[in-house]
């Protein structure tokens, strides 16, 4: 790991994290499939991140399982800095999580629910910074022409 690296993971601890996330934000953004599935009282959302990704999640609202089904990651989880390498199944505390993904990663968020509405499941599980929402409100302009 590089020492600049090292930074942006102690800010992870919510020190400055917005101020990161919004330099972030004017950089290219690595491409991110995301995929959506459904069962019986449950919810899974599974995203591939490729290698070389610089990643801050949304804040989580709750305790939830996480399986990761490929790849090498280094996150700060539950407070503490921790390489994650596939397979593996953990619970983690609310609150966001910053990533730094060494090989591709195949992550899934497990959560139990009926819903099946991704907005609705979206304002049920996660809270967006308003430095995220902000930055999508102008992109979203910006594609409809609006400014």
């Amino acid at each position: 790991m590089s020492v600049a690296l090292v930074k942006p993971f102690a800010i992870a601890k919510h020190e400055g994290i917005e101020e990161v996330e919004a330099a972030m934000l004017n950089l290219p953004q690595a491409a991110c499939v995301t995929v959506h599935r459904f069962g019986p009282g449950i919810y899974i959302r599974e995203i591939t991140m490729p290698a070389g990704s610089l990643v801050i999640g949304h804040s989580h609202k709750y305790p939830h399982t996480n399986v990761v089904l490929k790849g090498t990651a280094i996150v700060q989880l539950n407070g503490d800095m921790q390489t994650i390498v596939a397979p593996s199944i953990f619970v983690s505390d609310p609150g966001r999580k910053m990533l730094y993904i060494v090989e591709e990663c195949v992550w899934q968020n497990i959560y139990a629910t009926d819903e099946t509405d991704i907005d609705k499941l979206d304002a049920m599980f996660v809270d967006k910074s308003d430095t995220w929402t902000d930055h999508d409100n102008a992109c979203k302009k910006l594609l409809l022409g609006e400014e």
